[in-house]
């Protein structure tokens, strides 16, 4: 069984990118394939705007699934 992890994975253009929060395979790049997409989070705003499906994290947690380093320190910012 393959590991999974949970991260950033990077959209928009630039000078004004967002990320979306991503399950992945961890030896997949990060603008790759992923499995399913459980929010996104925008920097570019002066308040950052964070969208997480709450629910669907706790699941893939429960699989098995690890968070990325910078995804736990933004989300124990917004938790």
């Amino acid at each position: 069984m393959r590991s999974k992890l949970i991260r950033f994975r990077p959209r928009g253009c630039k000078g004004y990118s967002f990320y979306d929060i991503v399950v992945i395979y961890k030896d997949k790049r990060h603008r790759g394939d992923f499995i399913e997409r459980l929010g996104f989070f925008n920097p570019n705003k002066r308040e950052h705007f964070l969208f997480l499906d709450v629910d669907r994290l706790g699941f893939w947690l429960n699989q098995g699934a690890s968070l990325n380093f910078s995804v736990k320190k933004y989300l124990s910012k917004f938790i």
